[in-house]
């Protein structure tokens, strides 16, 4: 028998001030939490618990001390709650009727100082099963929830003609133009005998082809700083090749 694990962590850690009495007694039981300064860092090594039990006059305590706040959580709560038995001290909340993600999204619409959270996961399995490993991240802001699995990340690669270029960074580890550009005037002042052009002279179509250069050639365990550097030095050798072919 295979087990699936879900391990997951959410970013940043959430302020205290920024949830309510409630949002933190439900968040504690979807995942493990730790103190983090004035905030908790949520996580959990096998995944967010989707049901649980809670005793009833707990809930009711929590929902009081967090009344005058808009929340998604307890307007569910109060729903489950209203059809318990009167003799019931004890109440199963499923959150498969309310994801966890739209409590982490009430939490970033009042906060201060969030303006979006973040839960990465990752797909394990006790067996090597071909289904059982993979990923997702979730990013939650006020306005949306959106997440990607590998499995869409895959999707797009072979769906997407588009060249493996976004923003002027290439996948190595991954390597940045305006990083590489940034090693090309450190690379001429720290080496008199170099080249003989100027920072200036190395323009971003130069930048741009010595990173796809050394994309194609590097070895992917090497140090991003070492690559930045031996883009910068293709770079400046491609814009001295320019000026010979121009002269």
């Amino acid at each position: 028998m295979a087990d699936y694990f879900t391990p997951t962590v959410i970013q940043p850690a959430i302020p205290n001030a920024d949830m309510t009495p409630l949002e933190r007694l439900i968040l504690g039981q979807v995942f493990e939490a730790e103190i983090d300064g004035d905030g908790v860092y949520f996580f959990t090594s096998i995944g967010p618990s989707d049901s649980f039990e809670l005793e009833a006059s707990a809930l009711r305590e929590a929902i009081e001390a967090s009344s005058g706040f808009q929340s998604t959580a307890s307007d569910y709560v109060s729903e489950r709650l209203a059809s318990l038995a009167v003799d019931e001290e004890t109440i199963e909340i499923d959150l498969s009727g309310m994801s966890w993600e739209f409590i982490f999204q009430d939490i970033v619409r009042r906060s201060a100082t969030l303006d979006h959270v973040t839960a990465v996961s990752a797909f394990t399995c006790s067996r090597m099963r071909p289904d059982g490993f993979g990923g997702m991240a979730v990013m939650i802001t006020a306005d949306s929830v959106r997440g990607k699995s590998t499995n869409d990340i895959l999707e797009d690669f072979l769906s997407s003609d588009a060249a493996p270029i976004v923003g002027g960074a290439h996948v190595l580890l991954r390597l940045s133009e305006e990083a590489v550009s940034e090693q090309v005037a450190v690379a001429i002042e720290s080496d008199p005998d170099l080249t003989t052009i100027a920072a200036s002279d190395v323009t971003a179509d130069d930048v741009r082809a010595a990173c796809l250069a050394v994309v194609d050639h590097s070895d992917l365990a090497e140090e991003r700083g070492a690559a930045e550097f031996r883009a910068a030095i293709q770079a400046i050798r491609a814009a001295e090749r320019r000026q010979i072919d121009h002269t």
